[in-house]
């Protein structure tokens, strides 16, 4: 439990000190969380390969998957809400969202990571099934509770704050929020794999 607290906090925080500006590179944002996914999943692979010769309990093909999962929305996640937040953006004024590029690059830095950590030919076991199902459900029902949240909020936010909602940042919101139901899941699904672990071991003692 404590390696997902620390996975995902950790990429949250490094998007949110992105998007800050805390963190002053001579790079566009982007290409940094790009490599960082990229990198993390080099040393992934060879962590877990190492632990298959060794021990024996690498994680299962599909719970490497989620993992990644995990650490690439949190990062694009939380980069994009302190971009959101952040009064005088460009979401704020209509001119474009050179942010999104950033957002972008590290989608396709995640894509490259996944690239490198999946193993196609692993299969998926009925655990396997059970914990994607029951993740999915938790997932659904998180974004439909954000939906709820955020309509509410527009229905009813005084006058002057609804000026500051132009259609930019509404749909940045919404796509944020669908994005920020998938890091639900994937946290569910990981704490689910590892109750999953916790047991067997306890059966094994």
């Amino acid at each position: 439990m404590l390696k997902i607290i620390t996975v995902l906090s950790g990429f949250s925080s490094f998007g949110a000190l992105l998007a800050s500006g805390w963190i002053d590179l001579p790079l566009r944002a982007g290409y940094v969380g790009a490599a960082l996914l990229i990198c993390v999943a080099i040393f992934a692979r060879r962590h877990w390969q190492a632990r298959e010769a060794i021990a024996g309990d690498e994680p299962s093909g599909t719970e490497r998957r989620v993992w990644l999962y995990m650490a690439g929305t949190a990062i694009i996640c939380a980069y994009v809400i302190v971009v959101l937040l952040t009064p005088g953006s460009e979401v704020h004024r209509n001119s474009g969202d050179t942010g999104g590029v950033d957002s972008w690059t590290m989608f396709i830095g995640g894509a490259i990571a996944w690239a490198i950590l999946i193993d196609r030919n692993a299969p998926r076991d009925e655990r396997d099934h059970i914990i994607d199902a029951q993740g999915q459900k938790v997932g659904y029902a998180s974004l439909v509770i954000f939906l709820i949240v955020f309509l509410l909020l527009l229905g009813f936010a005084p006058g002057p704050s609804m000026q500051r909602f132009t259609h930019w940042l509404i749909a940045n919101t919404l796509l944020n929020l669908i994005m920020l139901s998938g890091l639900v899941q994937y946290l569910t699904q990981l704490i689910l794999y590892w109750k999953d672990r916790r047991g067997n071991e306890v059966a094994h003692d």
